[in-house]
């Protein structure tokens, strides 16, 4: 290395260049499809999720959205009193975070769930619009026709008014 604040690439280079000799390793040993990770396709539908997911989901942070500030101790009794003397000393800390998150978690949740009534509602509402929507193609339908009759009487009290025009000058 050049020196103590600089890094030398060439040099790390030829300590993992060494490295892989020195254990033999080749290139196929690992690629990466070998590596687990979660494609978009294994997730669910196209936009995330489905409805039967949302729901459970949703049945989830329903039942979960309080955090426990603690987990349970198990193990050595030593170790376990060290964490407990641990967990008293960053109490004034840890807790009240926790319970500011779990103030956030219970009104997001309400909101989750505000939003989800209001879509099921949705669908009362689309039906009532449905049938608001034909009443006002119904009325416009009579109104046309009234308009239409409405022409015709005056055209027909035109032609009496011409006409009685007619007999009073003769």
């Amino acid at each position: 290395m050049e020196n103590n604040n600089t890094l030398c690439i060439e040099d790390i280079m030829e300590d993992i260049r060494r490295e892989i000799k020195e254990k033999n390793l080749t290139s196929d040993m690992l690629s990466f499809e070998d590596v687990p990770y979660r494609r978009a396709e294994d997730m669910g539908s196209e936009d995330g999720s489905s409805d039967a997911e949302a729901e459970i989901s949703l049945r989830y942070i329903n039942s979960h959205y309080a955090v426990e500030p603690y987990k349970q101790l198990s193990g050595n009794p030593i170790a376990v009193f060290v964490k407990k003397i641990i967990r008293k000393l960053t109490k004034f800390y840890v807790e009240p975070v926790v319970f500011e998150q779990n103030e956030f978690n219970g009104h997001a949740v309400k909101v989750i769930n505000s939003m989800k009534k209001s879509e099921d509602g949705s669908d009362e509402c689309s039906g009532k619009i449905d049938e608001l929507l034909k009443r006002i193609e119904l009325l416009e339908l009579k109104q046309k026709s009234q308009s239409i009759q409405l022409e015709a009487l005056k055209k027909e009290n035109r032609r009496l008014r011409e006409s009685a025009g007619r007999q009073e000058r003769s």
